[in-house]
């Protein structure tokens, strides 16, 4: 088990390992490490449903804890029963976060930011923090900003 921790935390970026992301954390608990309070489910179930890069990461965790699962012959794996939940879990908070996305993007070319901003604050206050959220915003705008003639 150790040299599998090692080799999947060696191939981790460092930069999702300081907050605000929790990739440590979550490793830890797939390995077993760490047994989480319901106030600490709750934040980590909160930061999983904002970040895109966390659950991708999760996915990734839980997919190398099922093939190791798989190897040692174990028969029917948690992780694979927990990777297939999540895999679904992950497509809907993606979709959700793309029609948001959408919406938000819609409302700042019909309405101008700062009302925008007040109909979406959480997700405003997100893209303010979020380099990835914020290119895809501005490409999306950008879009919308094309003439119609250029499709």
């Amino acid at each position: 088990m150790e040299d599998k921790k090692a080799t999947i935390i060696h191939n981790v970026s460092p930069d999702l390992l300081v907050s605000p992301h929790i990739v440590n954390e979550l490793f830890h608990v797939v390995m077993g490490e760490w047994q989480l309070d319901s106030t600490q489910q709750e934040q980590m179930v909160g930061h999983l449903g904002e970040c895109e890069y966390c659950r991708t990461a999760l996915l990734v965790l839980l997919s190398a804890d099922q093939e190791y699962e798989m190897l040692k012959n174990y028969p029917d794996t948690p992780a694979r029963n927990l990777l297939t939940q999540f895999v679904t879990i992950h497509h809907e908070i993606t979709v959700h976060d793309y029609e948001q996305m959408g919406a938000y993007a819609e409302a700042i070319k019909a309405e101008g930011r700062k009302k925008a901003d007040k109909r979406f604050p959480v997700l405003a206050e997100h893209i303010r923090k979020c380099s990835s959220c914020n290119s895809w915003l501005e490409e999306t705008l950008a879009f919308l900003n094309e003439p119609k003639e250029n499709y």
